[in-house]
Formats: structure tokens, C-alpha cells, sequence
């Protein structure tokens, strides 16, 4: 499982995904938290989240720490 913030990062946030999903052992679930961002980064994560393991979480721009923290929190809770 891999965790991945995004504040207006749409000019980047494919590509990124994308190096994740290419590694030879793909992951179960990335989660993508949008941290309120107001660019096109969350149509896109949500575009790709048809076809690979994604999820995106929405939330109120609270800064990295906070995002981190919501990105982090269902981790924790996989045995």
C-alpha cells in the first residue's frame, strides 16, 4: 500500500501514479489524498482509479501534515 498527497498537482500527479503502477511489484491500493486542490489533479487520479487499485480521498487544504495524517490513518489499520 502506498500513500500520496496532492495539493493542485495535476501538472505532475499522472506520471507520478504511473512510476508507482510500472514497479515490478505493483501495489495493492495507493491512496491519494486531495488536500482541496482547485487544478484538474483529481480528475485525473480519478480517471486512473478505473482501471488500477486507487483511492482517492477528498479533504479541506490543511497542509501537509494533516494530509499526510488522513493518507497514513487507513494504512494503519491493515494487519
Amino acid at each position: 500500500m502506498s500513500s500520496s498527497r496532492c495539493y493542485n498537482g495535476g501538472e505532475f500527479i499522472q506520471e507520478a501514479l504511473e512510476s508507482v503502477l510500472a514497479q515490478t511489484v505493483e501495489p495493492d491500493e495507493i491512496i491519494v489524498v486531495d488536500d482541496g486542490s482547485t487544478d484538474h489533479g483529481p480528475e485525473i487520479v480519478q480517471r486512473l482509479a478505473q482501471s488500477h487499485p486507487i483511492r482517492m480521498i477528498r479533504k479541506d487544504n490543511g497542509g501537509q501534515s494533516s494530509a499526510r495524517n488522513v493518507g497514513e490513518s487507513p494504512m494503519r489499520t491493515v494487519t
